[in-house]
C-alpha cells in the first residue's frame, strides 16, 4: 500500500507558476495591443496583476486545503477498512466474546477523533435490559451496577423505539440522556455517538462513543460508527457460530461436560505441579442399561444429568470433566486424594439422595500426565471393584 505521504499533489507546483505567469503576459499584450502600441497604463495594468496574484494565490491555499482534507479522508478510510478487516479476525483471537467486545470498542475510539469514552451496552431479555459489556475511559464495574433498560436511553427515544440508526448528539444538556448524566458520577458526558447492532435482525446491543466536549462529532464519526457496528455484527455471528461449532463438537450435548476426544486433548495440556499433585477420577453408573429398559431412557438421561450437575459443583471450575461414553465419567483435578475423597463422597451423598437406589463406582488414581495410561489404570481398579 503506497504511503499517503508519497501521494503527490493533482497539480504540480512549476505548472501553477505558469499559470499564474503566462496570463499576466497576455494581460500586458492586451494592455498594449488596445493602447495602439505606445506606453502601457502600468498603474492600471499593475492594480490588475495584484488582483489577479492575489486571486490564484487564494485559489491555490483553498486547492491546497482541499488537498489535504482529501488526503486526510484517504487515510481515514484506509485505517476503517483495516480496522473492518481486522474486526473478522478477531474472533478467532479472542478468548470470549467480551474480549472481542472489548476490542471493538478500542478499534472504534481510535477511529473516531474526539471520543474519550466508550461503551457496548448488551440487551438483555424481553424487559430488555442493559448489560455493560465492555468500557473505554470508564470502570465497568462501576458502569455494570447501573440498572436500566433500553427504553431509558436517547438512541430508543429519538427514534421511536426503532433503534434503526445512528444517533448524534452535541450537546446532551439538550436530551433527557439518563446514561449519560450517571456514567461519570457528575462529570457530564457532552456529546455521545450511538449505533445500533443487529446480530440476524435482533437488536443485539448498543456501540456509544462519548465526550466530555460538546460539537466534537460529524457526519464522517457517524459513518465511521455505523460501518464498524455492521462489520461487528458480522463478526460476532460468525464468533457465535463457531462458538455453537465448538461446543457440538467438544461437548456432550446431554450433560455440557466435555466429550471424550476433548477430554484427552486438554488432558494432555495438564501442567502438573511438584507442590499440589494431579489426581484422574473415573466414575461409572451402576446398571445404567437396567434403568432404561425399567424407567425409560428419559430417566437415564435425567441420571446422567443428575451426577454431571453434582460433580460441576463440588469440583473447581479449573478441573477437567468429561463424560466418556454412555456411563461413565471421567475427572482431572489438583488436590490432595484425602480432600479429593471428601468431595467425592459428599457428590455420592447427594446423588443417593437425589437418586435413590443408583449408585456408581468410582476409581481415583494419580495422574502422571500420561492420559490413556491414567484412565487404565483407574478403568482395572473399576473392573476389580466389580469382580
Amino acid at each position: 500500500m503506497t504511503p499517503l505521504s508519497s501521494v503527490k499533489p493533482l497539480v504540480k507546483t512549476g505548472f501553477l507558476w505558469w499559470l499564474l505567469v503566462v496570463p499576466l503576459l497576455l494581460f500586458s499584450l492586451l494592455f498594449w495591443a488596445f493602447n495602439g502600441g505606445h506606453h502601457l497604463p502600468w498603474l492600471l495594468l499593475a492594480g490588475v496583476a495584484t488582483v489577479f496574484i492575489l486571486a490564484m494565490t487564494l485559489g491555490y491555499f483553498l486547492y491546497q486545503a482541499q488537498f489535504n482534507r482529501l488526503q486526510q479522508q484517504l487515510q481515514q478510510l484506509r485505517d476503517l477498512s483495516d480496522a473492518t478487516s481486522e474486526l473478522l479476525a478477531l474472533p478467532a483471537q479472542c478468548h470470549s466474546e467480551s474480549a472481542f467486545l472489548q476490542a471493538l470498542l478500542n478499534k472504534a475510539v481510535a477511529l473516531v477523533e474526539g471520543a474519550e469514552l466508550g461503551s457496548v451496552i448488551l440487551i438483555q431479555g424481553h424487559e430488555r435490559k442493559l448489560h455493560f459489556a465492555a468500557a473505554y475511559g470508564q470502570e465497568l464495574k462501576k458502569l455494570q451496577q447501573l440498572n436500566m433498560q433500553l427504553p431509558q436511553t436517547f438512541q430508543y427515544r429519538l427514534t421511536g423505539g426503532r433503534c434503526d440508526r445512528v444517533i448524534t448528539i452535541n450537546d446532551t444538556d439538550s436530551t433527557d440522556d439518563q446514561i449519560a448524566r450517571q456514567l461519570l458520577g457528575g462529570q457530564l458526558i457532552r456529546a455521545t455517538l450511538s449505533s445500533p447492532i443487529y446480530v440476524e435482525g435482533k437488536l443485539y446491543g448498543l456501540l456509544n462513543l462519548d465526550s466530555t466536549e460538546p460539537d466534537c462529532f460529524n457526519d464522517y464519526d457517524a459513518t465511521v460508527i455505523d460501518m464498524l457496528s455492521k462489520e461487528a455484527a458480522n463478526a460476532i455471528a460468525l464468533y457465535q457460530k463457531s462458538q455453537q461449532i465448538h461446543q457440538l463438537t467438544c461437548y456432550d450435548t446431554l450433560t455440557g461436560l466435555m466429550n471424550r476426544s476433548y477430554f484427552e486433548q486438554q488432558a494432555a495440556q495438564w501442567s502438573l505441579r511438584q507442590q499440589l499433585p494431579s489426581y484422574l477420577l473415573l466414575l461409572d453408573i451402576d446398571e445404567l442399561k437396567r434403568i432404561n429398559e425399567q424407567y425409560g431412557h428419559d430417566h437415564g438421561d435425567e441420571v446422567l444429568r443428575q451426577l454431571a450437575q453434582l460433580l460441576q459443583q463440588q469440583w473447581p471450575a479449573k478441573a477437567l470433566m468429561s463424560r466418556l461414553n454412555g456411563d461413565k465419567f471421567a475427572l482431572l483435578s489438583y488436590g490432595d486424594a484425602a480432600q479429593l475423597s471428601d468431595w467425592l463422597q459428599q457428590v455420592r451423598s447427594d446423588f443417593a439422595t437425589q437418586q435413590p437406589g443408583v449408585y456408581f463406582s468410582s476409581a481415583l488414581v494419580p495422574f502422571n500426565g500420561n492420559v490413556a495410561e491414567s484412565l487404565d489404570v483407574a478403568a482395572q481398579i473399576l473392573d476389580q471393584q466389580r469382580a
